[in-house]
């Protein structure tokens, strides 16, 4: 977005804002941005207490108390992150701490050096050597724990768009029962175990 201006005078060393047409002009010749797909990073001096819903990948080196829904796309939790809560995601990467439920639609990575304290949902798990794991394990793919947190994932996702949509009290609220029934049907798995 910024860029040092290459002809300012010597004790004028300040950025340059690049023009609007700049970029649009610089972005249409590269074919690399279209195939970026999009990144969230939580830094690791951040912390974030609340639910986050994401529509992109999400990278997570700092600290969440809460759920945190990305059906579609990858959550990573870095080496010193940490997450209490629940997890939905498409695919997950952890190499901090966990302290939640994760359901998972496509695999879960635990690697070497994480701990997770909870219930795994997911048809592929993989747990490297060195990682703590307690809790329950569920790799059946016909859980109704998956189909039920992942009624909604086979077409667009529809949670996050129709948050900011004017009926968005209402998805809420519906997305909140969803969590319950599904936090409630882990509970039940595991009584049954």
């Amino acid at each position: 977005m910024f860029t040092k201006a290459k002809n300012a005078p010597p004790e004028n060393k300040a950025a340059a804002l690049i023009t609007p047409e700049a970029t649009s002009s610089s972005a249409q010749g590269s074919t690399a941005n279209h195939a970026r797909s999009s990144l969230s990073v939580i830094g690791s001096n951040t912390q974030v207490e609340g639910d986050i819903n994401s529509d992109e990948d999400l990278t997570v080196e700092g600290r969440v108390s809460g759920i945190i829904t990305c059906k579609q796309h990858t959550v990573t939790l870095g080496a010193k992150g940490y997450i209490k809560g629940d997890v939905f995601a498409h695919t997950l990467h952890v190499s901090g701490e966990v302290t939640g439920n994760l359901v998972v639609l496509h695999r879960a990575t635990i690697h070497k050096g994480a701990h997770v304290s909870g219930t795994i949902v997911a048809p592929c798990l993989i747990l490297e050597d060195g990682s703590v794991f307690h809790g329950s394990i569920d790799m059946n793919p016909d859980n109704e724990i998956l189909k039920s947190a992942f009624n909604d994932a086979s077409g667009s996702s529809t949670t996050p768009s129709m948050l900011s949509s004017s009926s968005g009290a209402t998805a809420q609220k519906a997305t909140k029962e969803q969590r319950t029934t599904t936090a409630q049907a882990i509970k039940q798995d595991e009584t049954e175990v």
